[in-house]
């Protein structure tokens, strides 16, 4: 008997980690071989900027409904439903241009459930590993997404990016296979209670709404950052090589941040100073890249402040969904609520960004409007910290 309780919760913990795996990386690695998927169909490069949009639009869309869903069906069935869809739009996604869109549609409703589904898994499950499973699972997201970023070239240059997006897929039929042995994993008997609670919205909570702009604050650093990082390396004079390697620092200089700072948060009644750090980081970022130098050494500074300090944030903010609830359905429903508004309000940091600068001609009003939302998402974040429970 203790060795089949042993057996199923290394299951759920090797599942856990691989879904973390698959979260990021199918869309971040197609960026490295966008020529050679514009050349395959006969498209311009710049139709292809939705390969990144598209995710990013379900997680903002779908967030909020992935709790009304998996009410019904259960969060580690609906996650085993997650990983069908997604080997399906992977796969999906090299047979045509607009397969290519479907796929990426399919990759991103798939990962929309995996990212609302994760924290109140390991919630109800792993209730006394939160921080340390959230480190987990957030290293293998920086780490897998970096390696595919990479490794994705010279398959497609051995094979064609075709064939490389089929073997690197494989890692979601492996997810799905070792997650099968969690669909049958026991129900916490504290959810029988649960369910016979009275149950509060969340979206009535103002603390929860501080959360959430704390997380789309911060969300819309990070995307901010990974999308005119290198260009605004490049127009300060830096070789388009430099700046691909600062990109790579970039993800690299993440992975500390997300495997320490779930263990901190989970150990500290009072994770202000967790906000303050990330938040002092991302902001000496965003001001530092103001200087107009082409220095390698410098940029490296800079991009490791960004890296830490965007990754730390994110990384708190996964595990405030569990430390910060009672129970995982609560986790489940602040986790979809907090997602949904909060990338929706994400994803207009790049568009805004970008545009400013082609209004000013100038990095520098972009870069100041980028510091001026890391102080308005501290405060946020600060007010969401001032009670130990988001009550609902």
């Amino acid at each position: 008997m203790q060795q089949n309780k042993s057996l199923k919760k290394a299951f759920l913990i090797a599942g856990i980690i691989l879904l973390g795996a698959c979260m990021r990386s199918p869309f971040t690695a197609l960026p490295s071989v966008i020529t050679e998927i514009a050349g395959s169909f006969h498209v311009p490069i710049t139709s292809l900027g939705m390969l990144t949009t598209i995710p990013l639009l379900c997680f903002g869309i779908l967030s909020s409904f992935v709790p009304l869903i998996c009410r019904r069906v259960g969060n580690n069935v609906a996650i085993l439903g997650a990983l069908i869809v997604l080997i399906i739009g992977a796969y999906t996604r090299v047979i045509s241009y607009s397969a290519l869109l479907i796929g990426t549609l399919l990759i991103g409703i798939a990962i929309t459930f995996i990212n609302v589904l994760l924290p109140a898994i390991i919630t109800e499950q792993l209730p006394n590993q939160v921080g340390l499973m959230t480190s987990l699972y957030g290293v293998a997201l920086d780490m897998f997404s970096a390696i595919f970023a990479y490794v994705i070239t010279p398959l497609t240059l051995l094979f064609n990016w075709q064939i490389a997006v089929m073997i690197l897929s494989t890692l979601v039929i492996i997810t799905l296979l070792v997650w099968l042995p969690n669909v049958h994993h026991p129900v916490h008997p504290v959810n029988k209670q649960i369910k016979l609670a009275k149950h509060q919205s969340v979206w009535h909570n103002w603390r929860a709404w501080c959360l959430l702009l704390y997380m789309a604050g911060s969300s819309m650093s990070f995307y901010i950052t990974v999308t005119w990082l290198p260009t605004i390396a490049r127009n300060h004079g830096m070789s388009s090589n430099a700046a691909s390697i600062i990109a790579g620092f970039l993800q690299l200089f993440s992975m500390p941040a997300a495997f320490v700072i779930p263990l901190w948060a989970s150990k500290m009644a009072k994770r202000n100073a967790l906000i303050w750090g990330s938040s002092i980081l991302t902001a000496i970022g965003f001001l530092g890249l103001m200087l107009p130098t082409n220095n390698f050494a410098y940029y490296t500074i800079m991009t490791l402040c960004l890296g830490l300090g965007t990754a730390a944030s994110y990384s708190l903010i996964m595990t405030l969904f569990g430390l910060k609830t009672k129970n995982p359905n609560t986790t489940r429903d602040l986790s979809g609520m907090v997602q949904s508004v909060g990338y929706i309000i994400a994803a207009l940091g790049p568009v805004s960004t970008g545009w400013l600068k082609s209004v000013t001609n100038t990095w520098d009003w972009s870069l100041l409007v980028s510091f001026l939302v890391v102080v308005i998402c501290t405060i946020f974040g600060l007010l969401a910290e001032k009670q130990p429970y988001i009550e609902n």
